[in-house]
C-alpha cells in the first residue's frame, strides 16, 4: 500500500493523537478479488450489446455504465433491468468460471466485487429475488431466447462483417444431479450416464468465429432429429443468401433431409446413420466394384503439419429414399388404404475408406471374438453352478456377455438348453458368412449432401464435414470452461434460462477470442482466454480504524489489455487509480480526530 498521502496527514496530527493512533493503526494482508475479470466480463457483455437486445426485446428501459454513474452522482438508485442483471450473471460465469456464484449470494459477491466503484452497480438491487425474476423473464419465453441470439448474431454480422453462410448443429446432454420435481424437461435418456437424468442442449454455431445462433434446452429422451425442423428455420432467417449446414448422424433422417431439400437455399451435409447404411454400402459396393474408389488429398490438420500422406478413398453414388408427407400424429386413427402420400428424393452419396481405420476395425473385431469365445468358454466351465443353475439365468450372462457387440451377436447362434438330466447346456455357432460381410465395411463411412459434385467434390466434402471440431470443441468449453453442468436451479424456466445465459456467455467469449486471432494471437484459444480473464484480480488492502479500502493494483495480462484497447473497454489499472486518488485522508484524520477528542473529554 502506498502510504506516502496518509503519512503527510498524520504527521499534521498532534503528538498525543499520533501515538493513540500508532496504537489502533492496523493494515489487512492484500487479498485479491475477481473483481477485475468481472469488469472484463461485464463490458465486453455490453460492447457486444447483450444486455442491451435483451431489454430492446422486452421493452425495457436499458441505462450504460456511464449512465448509472450520472444516475448516482444525483443520489438516485438506478434500475435493475433484466438485461443487466443478465450481463451481471454471464460476467460471473466469465470471471469466476471455477467457483460459480450461487443466485442467492450474488448480491454479497458484488458487494466483494466493488461493483458500486467499477461498475455503478448498486450490490443491494442484484439480489436474488431480482437476478430470479430476470431468469423466470427469459426461460417462460423461448421465442424471446430464439430472438436474442438471432438479434446478436445479425448484430456482430453487420458490425464485424462476419459471413452468414456455414452452420454446424449437433446436441449434447447434460447431467442433472439431485430432485428435480415439477421439471418434466429432467429425463433419463438413452446413452447417458447411469443413474442420472438429463436434459438436452441443441446447439447450432456459426463457422468461424463458433458463435451460437440457436440454443434451446430439450427434455433428456429426446433426441435432436425430432425437433431439427426448429432450427433449419431460425438459420434460414438469419440470411437471405445460401446457406449450409452441417449436422451428425442423430438429426440426419429422412425426414430432415427432406426439410433441407425444401428449402431452396440450404445445402447439407451429413453422415448416413449405420443402421440405415449397411445393407446399402454392401449394395452399392457390388454394384461399383472395389476399383470405383478413388484415392483423395484430405488430411486432418494433425496428419498435415507431421507431413504424413493422406489414407483415404472415395466413391461416388446416390442414395434414395422415401418421405411420408401426412405421417400420422399421436392419436390419429390410422389412415385407409391408399391415404398415405410420400414422396421420394435422391441425394448424392459418397462412400469413404479410411485405410488406417479399416486396419483398427479388423484388430478390434479380432480382440471382441477371442473375448467372446473366452467368456462363453468360462460360462460353459461355471454351468450348474451357484447362480447359473437355470436357463434364465444363463441366458441373462449370455446377453451380458453380446452387450454392446450387436454384429457378434448376429455372427454367434448361441443355445442354452437342458438335457436328459435337467442339466443346463451351452453350444454355439460361429457364422464365417455374417463376420464377412461386417469386414466389407471396415473403415467405411458415408456422407450425404445436395451439393453438386462440379460445386464441392468428395475431398472438399470431408473437409467441410470434418469441420465439425468447431461445434464439439464449443460443447467441450461449456461443459468445461464454462461449467455446464453447474445448474444450482430447480424452477424449469429458471434452469433453462441459466443454460442459455451460458450460451451467451460463450457467444461473448467466443466473439472476443475471434479478434484476438485476426489481431494476430493465433496461439490463444476460448478456453485459454478464459484462464487469463479469470485471472484479472484486483488487489486490496484495508486501512484500519477507518475501514478504508485501498486498492494495491491488477495484473492486467497482454490478451486482456488488447481486448481493452480494441472494444475500449474500462481499464482496471486506471479504475483502481481513481478509486484511490478519491481518498481524502486529511479529512479522513480529522474526522478521527474530533472523534478522539470528544471521547477523551
Amino acid at each position: 500500500m502506498d502510504l506516502q498521502p496518509f503519512l503527510e496527514s498524520f504527521a499534521q496530527l498532534p503528538p498525543k493523537l499520533q501515538q493513540r493512533l500508532a496504537t489502533e493503526l492496523k493494515i489487512d494482508v492484500a487479498k485479491a478479488t475477481p473483481a477485475g475479470a468481472v469488469l472484463i466480463g461485464f463490458s465486453l457483455a455490453q460492447t457486444f450489446g447483450v444486455g442491451e437486445t435483451i431489454d430492446y426485446l422486452l421493452g425495457e428501459e436499458h441505462l450504460s455504465v456511464q449512465q448509472m454513474q450520472d444516475e448516482l452522482a444525483q443520489g438516485v438508485t438506478p434500475r435493475i433491468s433484466t438485461g443487466t442483471a443478465c450481463e451481471v450473471l454471464i460476467a460471473d460465469m466469465l470471471g469466476c468460471y471455477k467457483n460459480l456464484t450461487r443466485l442467492y449470494r450474488i448480491e454479497e459477491a458484488c458487494e466483494a466485487w466493488h461493483v458500486r466503484d467499477i461498475l455503478s452497480l448498486p450490490p443491494e438491487k442484484l439480489n436474488d429475488d431480482r437476478l430470479g425474476r430476470a431468469l423466470d423473464t427469459i426461460g417462460e419465453n423461448p421465442t424471446l431466447m430464439g430472438d436474442i441470439l438471432q438479434v446478436l448474431v445479425l448484430k456482430a454480422a453487420e458490425r464485424f462483417g462476419i459471413p452468414l453462410k456455414r452452420f454446424y448443429n449437433d446436441t449434447t446432454a447434460i447431467p442433472v444431479w439431485g430432485e428435480r420435481q415439477g421439471n418434466d424437461k429432467v429425463q433419463f435418456g438413452h446413452g447417458g450416464l447411469p443413474g442420472l437424468q438429463q436434459l438436452i442442449l441443441n446447439l447450432t454455431i456459426l463457422a468461424g468465429p463458433s458463435l451460437p445462433v440457436t440454443a434451446v434446452t430439450d427434455p433428456g429422451n429426446v433426441q435432436g432429429g425430432r425437433v431439427f425442423d426448429r432450427t433449419l428455420k431460425a438459420v434460414a432467417k438469419l440470411t437471405q443468401d445460401e446457406f449450409e449446414i452441417i449436422i451428425d448422424r442423430g438429426i440426419l433422417t429422412h425426414l430432415n433431409m427432406h426439410l433441407m431439400l425444401s428449402e431452396k437455399r440450404a445445402f447439407f451435409i451429413g453422415p448416413l446413420k449405420e443402421e440405415l447404411c449397411r445393407s446399402w454400402v454392401l449394395d452399392a459396393l457390388r454394384e461399383a466394384g472395389e476399383k470405383a474408389f478413388t484415392p483423395i488429398a484430405y488430411r486432418s490438420k494433425e496428419e498435415a503439419r507431421k507431413g504424413q500422406p493422406s489414407h483415404y478413398e472415395a466413391l461416388e453414388t446416390a442414395y434414395t429414399f422415401k418421405v411420408e408427407l401426412n405421417r400420422r400424429r399421436p392419436g390419429e386413427a390410422r389412415k385407409k388404404k391408399g391415404e398415405r402420400r410420400f414422396i421420394e428424393h435422391t441425394v448424392r452419396a459418397v462412400i469413404y475408406r479410411d485405410n488406417k481405420k479399416e486396419e483398427r476395425d479388423a484388430e478390434h473385431r479380432a480382440k471382441n471374438i477371442a473375448k467372446v469365445e473366452s467368456e462363453l468358454k468360462e460360462l460353459q466351465s461355471k454351468l450348474n453352478k451357484r447362480n447359473l443353475c437355470t436357463v434364465e439365468a444363463c441366458q441373462g450372462r449370455v446377453q451380458e456377455i453380446f452387450r454392446g457387440l450387436p454384429e457378434l451377436r448376429r455372427a454367434y447362434k448361441v443355445t442354452v438348453g437342458t438335457n436328459a438330466h435337467g442339466a443346463v447346456t451351452l453350444t454355439w455357432e460361429k457364422d464365417e458368412e455374417v463376420l464377412q460381410q461386417a469386414a466389407l465395411t471396415d473403415g467405411l463411412f458415408v456422407l450425404l449432401t445436395n451439393h453438386p459434385i462440379e460445386a464441392v467434390d468428395a475431398n472438399e466434402l470431408l473437409t467441410r464435414y470434418r469441420g465439425r471440431n468447431d461445434i464439439e470443441m464449443s460443447y467441450r468449453f461449456l461443459k468445461g470452461a464454462l461449467d455446464l453442468n453447474q445448474i444450482f436451479l430447480r424452477k424449469p424456466g429458471r434452469v433453462d434460462a441459466y443454460c442459455y445465459l451460458k450460451v451467451l456467455a460463450m457467444f461473448v467469449l467466443n466473439l472476443a477470442h475471434w479478434f484476438l486471432t485476426k489481431e494476430g494471437q493465433k496461439k490463444m484459444t476460448p478456453q485459454k482466454l478464459q484462464e487469463v480473464l479469470g485471472n484479472t484480480t484486483i488487489v486490496e488492502q484495508r486501512l484500519e480504524p477507518f475501514g478504508i479500502r485501498h486498492f494495491v493494483g491488477t495484473n492486467v495480462t497482454e490478451p486482456i489489455r488488447n481486448l481493452i484497447d480494441l472494444f475500449h473497454l474500462p481499464d482496471p489499472v486506471t479504475i483502481v487509480e481513481a478509486i484511490n486518488a478519491a481518498v481524502d485522508y486529511h479529512q479522513v484524520l480529522n474526522q478521527w480526530s474530533q472523534k478522539a477528542l470528544r471521547s477523551c473529554c
